[in-house]
């Protein structure tokens, strides 16, 4: 009877560790990917997380840490991403709205010379 208990909980215990190997195996895919197609490191970033957590909550581990901090920062790095370019985009719009106004001017001011 003691026996069946102890491979129980050695395949329990082997099978709980899979939470954190998958977290941490998107976590760098989820780094990678994250430089290739944004909204996709994204998504495995957050699936990650999620799966790292849910690995912590169960066992911890060394792998489920190392995905936790890897999607952390794929999320961040994302975040950074997503943010820089808005303000880009803005600084870039404006930039060019003003230069259009200075154009309009010029062209309005070149029949005015004698």
């Amino acid at each position: 009877m003691k026996k069946e208990e102890v491979n129980i909980k050695k395949s329990s215990a082997h099978v709980s560790n899979n939470l954190g190997i998958i977290g941490f195996i998107l976590s760098i895919i989820g780094l990678i990917t994250l430089f290739i197609y944004l909204y996709a490191g994204l998504v495995l970033g957050i699936l990650a997380l999620i799966f790292c957590i849910i690995q912590l909550k169960k066992r911890r581990n060394g792998l489920a840490i190392a995905g936790l901090v890897l999607s952390i920062i794929v999320l961040a790095i994302g975040v950074f991403r997503i943010v820089s370019v808005i303000w880009v985009y803005y600084s870039l719009k404006s930039s060019i709205e003003s230069g259009s106004e200075q154009l309009r001017e010029m062209t309005e001011n070149i029949g005015n010379f004698p």
